[in-house]
């Protein structure tokens, strides 16, 4: 038996069987994985047939290559947004393929599985998001430090170190995390390579800082003020704590098992590194998001915790410990991915849901002869989120062009003057925007000159 399970392990078949399960839930699920910034970007890049890239983040470009190909070959809608929801999966499949059979990493799928699961269950249905593609590159980046010779594959580090910083903001964390654990294990043997890296760092941070957007801009902003006039006494604490044991069992029995076996095996200076470095992220991420309200951003905001987390388990107690050791662990892990995928799955429910309702309303309005419609949100059971008219867009016209429809709620309406600036020849594209109809891409889309009508 024994034999058996360390063949499965070294065949890395589970890793396999859970990115096909993963793929499945993609294509099935296309239709729900376009909440949010999905929407948004997949929008941009079919009506303007090119990669879209905003606050440069251009680790976005990884996420498009699928569609925009489908795009440029004349591929059907519904077909191009069903490959986008299978491309996010298929970048952090090759990323495995790459390590395990080039590099000879037979724990990255793991690391690759652990930080798609691990604290996640709504951002499964928004898989555009630009840390969760640094997280996927920062495996590869880490893969390549340890298992191949660091000098020859210096460009492609460097390379992938401009992509995973100009990501966002907490890969600068990341970043830093692997390579502090690096140089704890080598000490001085590649501080030439350190500092090469830390001036790739002072770079992309000195250019996003001149370079930041009005939202990059706010969100600092924000930042600053909530660490002045923030409060964080006890009860936060508590409530922080009690926050983190709903949510997040197993990432706090991953990182707890890390530090405790660390400690056992006298490995003091890990041990601080890495629970430091875990509690001043926490920290961190509590100044930028203050409450507790269980959501898909919320997780976002948390994901950083779950690679902090996963990492160090990885390398320092399933590589390095004796076999049966390893295969007792690596069944825990495996099982906690495999209730993260059902828990998936069961949270998938309410965005089906959320799918045949706006559907339902689509076929409604479609039978008023128009395409721009109003819809009451307290007649909604579903959040519409501030991406339904670019949703409504996206499944209306998987049939045809000519199908197109665009629903938004009162309150986008109703937001910043909306309703007197949408003429007839107009459409909102989210509360934010709005655009001439004449600027959407006919191949895809089209929309009357009309009026918004109100839907009852």
């Amino acid at each position: 038996m024994k034999s058996i399970i360390s063949k499965v392990l070294r065949n890395n078949i589970v890793e396999h069987s859970l990115f096909i399960v993963l793929g499945i839930f993609a294509f099935f699920l296309f239709e729900e994985r376009l909440i949010a910034d999905s929407g948004y970007y997949i929008f941009r890049v079919i009506n303007n047939e090119t990669f879209w890239v905003e606050h440069n983040r251009f680790i976005l470009i990884f996420s498009q290559i699928i569609p925009l190909i489908a795009v440029k070959i004349g591929l059907g809608l519904k077909t191009i947004l069903c490959l986008y929801s299978l491309g996010h999966v298929v970048f952090f499949y090759s990323i495995f393929l790459i390590s395990r059979y080039y590099y000879k990493d037979e724990q990255a799928g793991i690391l690759l599985l652990l930080i798609q699961t691990l604290g996640i269950m709504s951002g499964f249905f928004v898989p555009m998001f630009e840390l969760y593609y640094s997280a996927g590159l920062l495996v590869l980046f880490a893969t390549i430090l340890y298992h191949s010779n660091i000098r020859n594959n210096l460009i492609i580090l460097c390379v992938l170190s401009f992509f995973i910083l100009t990501a966002h903001q907490y890969s600068y964390i990341l970043y830093l995390f692997i390579l502090i654990l690096h140089a704890e294990e080598f000490k001085l043997k590649y501080i030439k390579i350190y500092l090469l890296f830390a001036t790739i760092l002072t770079g992309v941070f000195i250019f996003k800082a001149y370079t930041a957007s009005d939202y990059e801009q706010g969100k600092t902003n924000a930042f600053i003020n909530t660490l002045k006039y923030g409060a964080y006494n006890a009860k936060y604490i508590r409530s922080l704590f009690a926050f983190l044991w709903k949510y997040y069992k197993e990432l706090l029995f991953i990182e707890l098992s890390t530090l405790i076996l660390l400690i056992f095996s006298k490995e003091f200076l890990k041990t601080a590194i890495i629970g430091l470095i875990f509690m001043g992220t926490l920290a961190i991420i509590n100044i930028s998001y203050t409450g507790f309200e269980h959501s898909r951003y919320q997780e976002q905001v948390y994901f950083p915790l779950s690679f902090l987390a996963t990492y160090p388990f990885l390398i320092y107690i399933i590589k390095n410990k004796k076999n049966n050791f390893r295969i007792i662990f690596s069944f825990i892990v495996f099982l906690i991915i495999i209730c993260r995928i059902y828990g998936i799955w069961i949270d998938s429910k309410k965005y089906v849901r959320r799918t045949e309702e706006m559907k339902n309303i689509i076929e409604n309005v479609r039978l008023k002869g128009v395409s721009k419609f109003i819809v009451n949100e307290n007649i909604l059971t579903c959040d519409p989120n501030w991406s339904y008219p670019i949703e409504t867009m996206l499944l209306s016209s998987m049939k045809s062009n000519k199908n197109t429809i665009t629903i938004c709620t009162d309150a986008d309406i109703d937001f910043n003057q909306n309703k007197a600036k949408l003429l007839p020849g107009k459409y909102l594209f989210r509360r934010w925007e709005i655009y001439d109809i004449q600027s959407l891409n006919k191949k895809y889309f089209k929309l009357d000159s009309c009026e918004y009508t109100l839907f009852k």
